[in-house]
């Protein structure tokens, strides 16, 4: 009798502790599943900061873009040419903005194609097959986001 007990009594605690761990998982989940951003949904692009990485003239180079309200303006850069780079996000649909950037020295369109992460995938109009991308920071330097 006592040895049922004893098999009853850790039968429930491994049943409590394994519900207790699948809440606690379901709910980490479910923060990160808030923390998504969902694309497909987005009718303006977020304020705050992106930090840009571009390939211009065949060199990669580092702007930081403030978001407001859909306009866009550089602030930060590794490229004097590119500082005040000026522009205005519209809406494509599903997710896809297109931007005209342009200052006294430098014109680029471009389509910005979020993702899940907050950040998106920038392709310039003709493509050339850069590989370039705007992630959101905190704030306006163009040091990489520590992870």
């Amino acid at each position: 009798m006592e040895a049922t007990r004893q098999i009853v009594l850790s039968s429930l605690s491994l049943l409590l502790c394994t519900a207790f761990a699948t809440d606690v998982d379901y709910g980490q989940q479910q923060k990160a599943a808030k923390a998504k951003l969902n694309a497909l949904e987005m009718k303006s692009v977020p304020d705050g900061h992106f930090l840009v990485k571009l390939q211009v003239g065949g060199q990669e180079r580092l702007l930081n873009i403030e978001s407001k309200n859909d306009s866009a303006k550089c602030v930060t850069t590794d490229n004097p040419k590119l500082k005040g780079l000026r522009g205005r996000f519209q809406l494509i649909g599903n997710g896809v903005f297109l931007v005209f950037f342009q200052n006294e020295n430098h014109r680029a369109s471009q389509y910005w194609v979020f993702r899940e992460d907050g950040g998106a995938t920038i392709k310039e109009i003709p493509d050339r097959g850069e590989d370039q991308e705007a992630v959101p920071v905190d704030d306006d330097s163009i040091e990489p986001r520590k992870k």
